[in-house]
């Protein structure tokens, strides 16, 4: 089991003690430096918070080595995957990240069932034992596209945000090792799933000469985006930091396809008696998918969510959530050979962030851009992008 000061680097969260600044004047920053390691050593000094251009007094900074030992919450997703090498390494990388959350962190495990998305455990639970009985069930649950009519909330068990229960020390690591290594040395097609067509690209997948197939796609989309909206509204009632993992690779994703968007000005072949034609269709299902994804941004930003996203196939084409994690402050991970390695080990710097808070003056407005920067060269800083 990992604990947070064996693992090398500290970890952010909540205030340990009273409650925290409204989310609206606080907001969790990583830093790195120009080889992608944490920098846990910036002064107050050092970053500087401007509110729609306009500078903003920091009130205090928390470093990830003063907030290292409050537990944090986490949240993995399953949207529909298709192609069963590719739900594989989706599944394999969940199973790895797992091993190694710190001990005292909280883990909430949600995927899509044959209708809807469905929460596997009554709220956040310490118990490693649950996490590995919850992941176990995935594979054979996990659908390869967005089938069934989904509802707009969580379904399953629900999401309790007051839910607590009592860690199951080594032998509940021991069934998330056990799980990783059945994983790992499965027998072929033990993913589920059915090998994908190659050479079909996005445009011919979603067969945009077909409007009323395309917007009853969209229609569905919409109802997937408003049930995990309702996960972040749920998420809002919770102290510290939070995250969530979406891992994916359907619809959704292809409908956010920068192809989809060039195809607006493409010239494609018309269907008699259609509803417009490809270009048109193209451009309601590029327009559509902007707001759904504009929506989730603020839900998570005004829930204190950080997105993080193991979908797309490559850095530029990063899927539906992928599009906005790093608007939250998250990263994208293309679904691709290696994830497991590279995602599982990334939760040494997930959690390593600053807690910076500031004071505001006046009226707020309901949303404003927010830019943390910091005097220090050669570091970055990833932090939500609006307040």
């Amino acid at each position: 089991m990992f604990h947070r000061w064996c693992l090398g680097l500290t970890f952010g969260a909540a205030l340990v003690a009273g409650q925290p600044a409204p989310v609206r004047t606080q907001a969790w920053v990583l830093a790195l430096d120009s080889r992608g390691g944490m920098v846990g050593d910036l002064n107050p000094e050092e970053l500087q918070v401007r509110v729609d251009g306009k500078a903003r007094p920091t009130v205090q900074v928390k470093t990830p080595a003063q907030t290292a030992e409050a537990f944090q919450s986490w949240v993995l997703v399953f949207e529909p995957i298709r192609d069963t090498n590719t739900r594989a390494r989706a599944f394999l990388a969940a199973a790895d990240f797992l091993t190694k959350v710190p001990e005292g962190d909280r883990v909430l495990i949600v995927a899509r069932g044959q209708d809807s998305l469905e929460t596997l455990m009554p709220g956040f639970s310490a118990r490693r034992g649950l996490w590995a009985q919850a992941l176990a069930k995935v594979p054979d649950m996990l659908p390869e596209s967005l089938v069934g009519s989904p509802k707009e909330t969580l379904q399953g068990e629900g999401f309790q945000a007051s839910f607590t229960d009592a860690t199951d020390g080594p032998r509940g690591q021991e069934a998330l090792t056990a799980l990783l290594v059945r994983f790992r040395s499965g027998a072929p097609g033990w993913a589920k799933g059915t090998i994908d067509q190659r050479g079909i690209n996005v445009l011919e997948r979603l067969n945009f000469n077909s409007p009323g197939l395309i917007f009853g796609m969209l229609a569905t989309i919409t109802k997937e985006s408003h049930a995990l909206g309702s996960l972040f509204d749920a998420m809002a009632l919770v102290q510290g930091q939070k995250h969530v993992v979406v891992f994916s690779r359907c619809e959704a994703d292809d409908m956010s396809h920068p192809s989809v968007k060039r195809a607006m000005s493409q010239q494609f072949k018309r269907e008699k008696d259609d509803a417009g034609g490809p270009a048109e269709t193209a451009t309601r299902a590029t327009g559509d998918m902007t707001l759904l994804q504009a929506d989730l941004k603020a839900k998570a930003v005004a829930a204190g969510v950080t997105l993080f996203s193991v979908a797309g196939p490559g850095q530029n084409i990063v899927g539906h959530i992928g599009t906005i994690a790093s608007a939250t402050g998250g990263f994208a991970f293309p679904l691709a050979d290696g994830v497991e390695t590279t995602f599982g080990q990334s939760i040494q710097v997930f959690g390593s962030r600053y807690l910076v808070q500031w004071a505001e003056d006046g009226i707020l407005s309901k949303t404003a851009s927010l830019d943390v920067s910091t005097t220090r060269k050669g570091v970055k800083l990833l932090v939500q992008s609006t307040r």
